[in-house]
């Protein structure tokens, strides 16, 4: 325990060590050496004797409450993307001293009524919701409730956001792909109601129209689901005269889908076609044919996300919107080719 009025990161200063180390020692899943242990509880008897005699350094109050909105589906939490972001929350929150309140909506519970009943049931400071497009209903009248809001994903209109550059990262895939010798491609996308994979698909269009492509003889299969089948998109692929030479998932688990469909149907990746994903999920280096992705930073946006609430319920000035880059790592999965069918 703390004591009163003094946070993780006043220990953290005091031992000289992060403030993410402080928390995990503190909450017994401390993975650190002996001797960080004992300076951070150093620390913590150099706090307390400070503080006077008075104090026992178990005192704290019990920490405020942020809640995390998010919209449950079947094995949501075991999604590269969500679990990233949730742990991210959670560490940043815990270094700030504030505890984390995990609301998990349902359709029928996506109403500006239910979450302010919310509010008050839990007494909460602030929420983070990681926007979907399910929640796209009630994100206008976000910026209307009584405490501080932000969301993470999409340039939202709830007054606070985090997201990465979609558009950027749609941008830099065709960039990459037409650099290495393709101009016949192919995107699998999740819906575009999902503002994030409208802007994928966009910056590669346009991209594709500037380098004198022709983006309307891009394949293109949507899907408004991560439990859906790709069989009939690796059917029409088997089955096409000239397939695309090079491929773009906007979605890291409809990427792996596609790869296994495309190796039960004979094609070989990359020498009968080019696989690039966006995001990492942890399984796509580890393929067979490890998988070339456009990396969205997401740990970042949960850090960044946390930072710009906390500000927010402290009275600091912070932006509306922070934007992140993504970034390419090239891996196997795409092929050079020298020379290419014109489209």
């Amino acid at each position: 325990m703390l004591l009163e009025h003094t946070t993780i990161k006043e220990i953290a200063e005091q031992a000289q060590v992060s403030t993410a180390t402080v928390s995990r020692i503190l909450s017994g899943k401390s993975c650190h050496r002996p001797s960080t242990v004992r300076s951070v509880h150093a620390a913590i008897e150099r706090l307390r004797a400070a503080a006077g005699p008075g104090l026992t350094g178990f005192e704290s109050p019990a920490p405020e409450s942020i809640g995390l909105v998010m919209f449950g589906y079947r094995d949501f939490l075991n999604t590269s993307y969500n679990a990233t972001l949730v742990t991210a929350i959670m560490e940043a929150l815990t270094a700030e001293d504030f505890s984390a309140q995990f609301i998990v909506l349902s359709p029928g519970r996506l109403n500006i009524d239910y979450i302010e009943s919310l509010i008050r049931e839990h007494q909460l400071k602030g929420l983070l919701i990681p926007e979907f497009d399910m929640l796209y209903a009630v994100s206008e009248q976000l910026a209307g409730l009584s405490i501080p809001v932000v969301c993470i994903g999409n340039l939202a209109s709830c007054g606070c956001s985090v997201s990465s550059d979609s558009a950027s990262a749609g941008r830099d895939a065709a960039n990459y792909l037409w650099s290495c010798g393709h101009r016949r491609f192919g995107i699998l996308s999740m819906s575009r109601s999902d503002l994030c994979q409208r802007l994928r698909i966009e910056g590669f269009c346009e991209t594709i129209r500037e380098l004198s492509g022709r983006p309307e003889r891009i394949w293109q299969r949507e899907y408004q689901s991560l439990d859906d089948s790709v069989a009939g998109a690796v059917s029409a692929l088997v089955n096409m005269p000239e397939p695309p030479t090079a491929l773009f998932s906007t979605n890291s688990r409809m990427t792996l889908k596609l790869i296994a469909g495309l190796t039960r149907a004979g094609r070989r990746i990359p020498e009968e076609i080019s696989i690039l994903s966006f995001e990492e999920n942890g399984e796509l280096e580890e393929l067979p044919v490890p998988v070339s992705v456009i990396r969205q930073p997401t740990r970042r946006m949960g850090e960044v996300a946390v930072q710009l609430l906390v500000n927010r319920i402290r009275g600091i000035v912070t932006p509306d919107h922070e934007v992140l880059n993504c970034s390419l790592t090239a891996r196997a999965s795409v092929a050079s080719i020298e020379k290419e069918t014109k489209n």
